[in-house]
This record gives structure tokens, C-alpha cells and sequence, in this order.
């Protein structure tokens, strides 16, 4: 067997997040003082991993960065986050995704505008096989399908396990992704795109397809899965806190699903676990910011330990 050496690899979208916060969102032409503005990393696949390292996992980014300001600060966000990236020039010119990202103070919402003009999406001939093999679980997102779809068979291969974060099905490719998903967690209005179902506990049932687990979250409502060893839907609601910020928190709840899982938690317990993540990252500005440690996490479990999962 080969020796497992990083807990998630991890390839997709990272990118830098200018965040600017309003106290509402102004009317078309309209003027507005902003409350504050700062940069965090962010992006679906750097967020996951990062969460999933700040909770004790030994993390490494597959993408690739470049020589340019955006690349260098992403570069240190991991390197003070502890997760470990490729050093590959083969692309000197590539750039994180670049998002603005306009805060709502009142009700906690967002609006994302973001570029990807010099991101490099893996392809089928940069894949990181080697890699791949020596992580106990592979995470991907949506970015360079075709090139996620040959780290997904790899993964296949040496029987490592395949979380997703998929938020777009803009090209074909993405649907084959999903299908070599082990772990797919999805938001509702995917879920709902996807299969054309017009209630949550349809579109789990609809997309489990025999795989491990199946989540299909729906922000204040909670979320709701099947897992392989039980086929009964079962819904967690969502905790209550005080919403700041919404950014990242269903990037949060992969990393932390996946922190979870690797633990040797069960389905039940790693989504619950991700649910109390995510929950504690809405009370805090940016994608990344608000991230809990593993402590965190666990003491706001017991603070919560009368919320039970409900099956239905």
C-alpha cells in the first residue's frame, strides 16, 4: 500500500477576496458610504482546504499560481494556514480567481463580482497523480472539469475517497465529475437544477446514486442527506447565530466535512460537525476570517447538544 503522507489534496478555484461592507445594498445609481474593506483568501477549493486545516489536517493545494501579487498573497495565506502548496512555474503568468465582494451588514448577504481571466484550470496533462496517491482523500471543485474527471479516476484507482464542491454545471463535463463523487455536497438550487425535483428531500434521494454520502444544503433551513448505510432522507436544521457574513460557509462545511470524515467520525457526526463550522464562520466577515478551530467547534457542539437529526 502506499504510504499516505497528506490528509486532502486538493485542486480548484482559489482566489483573493476584496471584501467592502454596506450597511444595505444601495438601488441602481444609487450612493452609499462604505463601512469598512479588507483582502482574504478565498475561492471554494483554497476555503475547503484551508478549514479543513485549521481543524488538524495536513493539507496540500494542487493549482497553479503564478508571479504576480494575487499568486504571492494566496502563497501566504497558505503558508500562515498551514496548507501546503505545488511550486510549479509552468505557468508563470496564472492568477488566482480575482472576487469583489459586496457585504450586506443587515442581513448578513452578499454579492460576488469576480474575474478568472489568467486562471489555469487543470487539464488531463497536468494532473498531480503522484500526489493524488499519497492522500488519504481527494477535493475538487468544478473548475477544468475534463482535468477533474482524470484526478477523480486516479483517485478511483488507489480507493481515495472523492469530495466535491460543485457550484456550477455550465459545461457537460461537470456531470461526470459528479458521478465519480464518493462525498457530493451541493446547495439547493444546484440540487434542484440538477434534477429537476422541486423539494429537497427529492433531490437527495434523486442524486445519492449509490454513492457514500449525499448533503443537499439550504442555508437557514439546514440541510439533507443519505448516507450509504442508511437510504432514510434525515435533515439537520440549521443552528441559529447571529449572521455577519455569509462568504465561504458552504466552503467551510466541506472542509469540515472532510476534517470530520478523515477523523473517523461517522456521516451523521462529520455533517453535523461541518453544519456547526460553517455556522460559527457566518458570525464573522470573509470567507476565510471566521474559520473555527477544532475546539471551537466542539465547544459550540455542547453549547448545542439538544439539536437532535431528525429523519423523515
Amino acid at each position: 500500500m502506499t504510504e499516505k503522507t497528506i490528509d486532502l489534496f486538493g485542486f480548484g478555484i482559489a482566489a483573493v477576496d476584496d471584501l467592502i461592507e454596506v450597511p444595505y445594498f444601495p438601488p441602481p445609481g444609487g450612493k452609499l458610504e462604505v463601512i469598512s474593506r479588507c483582502r482574504q483568501g478565498g475561492g471554494l477549493c483554497a476555503t475547503a482546504l484551508v478549514a479543513a486545516a485549521r481543524l488538524g489536517l495536513k493539507c496540500v493545494y494542487g493549482g497553479f499560481l503564478g508571479r504576480n501579487e494575487l499568486s504571492e498573497f494566496t502563497r501566504e495565506t497558505f503558508r500562515r494556514e498551514g496548507v501546503g502548496f505545488v511550486e510549479d512555474m509552468t505557468y508563470p503568468e496564472a492568477e488566482p480567481f480575482h472576487s469583489f465582494i459586496l457585504m450586506d451588514r443587515g442581513t448578513g448577504e452578499r454579492t460576488i463580482f469576480y474575474s478568472r481571466q489568467k486562471a489555469v484550470e487543470p487539464n488531463p496533462r497536468n494532473i498531480r497523480a503522484d500526489l493524488i496517491a499519497v492522500s488519504r482523500a481527494l477535493f475538487v471543485d468544478h473548475l477544468g472539469p475534463e482535468g477533474t474527471i482524470q484526478a477523480c479516476k486516479v483517485a478511483r484507482k488507489f480507493g481515495i475517497p472523492i469530495i466535491a464542491d460543485i457550484e456550477s454545471v455550465n459545461e457537460s463535463a461537470v456531470r461526470e465529475v459528479i458521478n465519480l463523487t464518493d462525498h457530493l455536497i451541493v446547495s439547493i438550487r444546484l440540487a434542484l437544477e440538477l434534477t429537476g425535483c422541486d423539494h429537497a428531500e427529492s433531490t437527495v434521494i434523486s442524486l445519492a446514486q449509490n454513492r457514500a454520502c449525499t448533503v443537499v444544503t439550504d442555508g437557514p433551513r439546514g440541510c439533507w442527506y443519505i448516507d450509504a448505510q442508511d437510504p432514510h432522507v434525515k435533515h439537520l436544521p440549521a443552528f441559529e447565530v447571529d449572521v455577519v457574513d455569509t462568504t465561504g460557509c458552504g466552503d467551510v462545511f466541506h472542509g469540515a466535512y472532510a476534517a470530520a470524515l478523515l477523523s473517523g467520525m461517522s456521516i451523521s457526526e462529520s455533517i453535523r460537525f461541518a453544519a456547526a463550522a460553517a455556522a460559527i464562520k457566518a458570525t464573522r466577515p470573509g470567507g476565510q476570517l471566521g474559520i473555527p478551530d477544532r475546539a471551537a467547534v466542539e465547544q459550540f457542539l455542547r453549547d448545542h447538544s439538544g439539536k437532535i437529526v431528525g429523519r423523515e
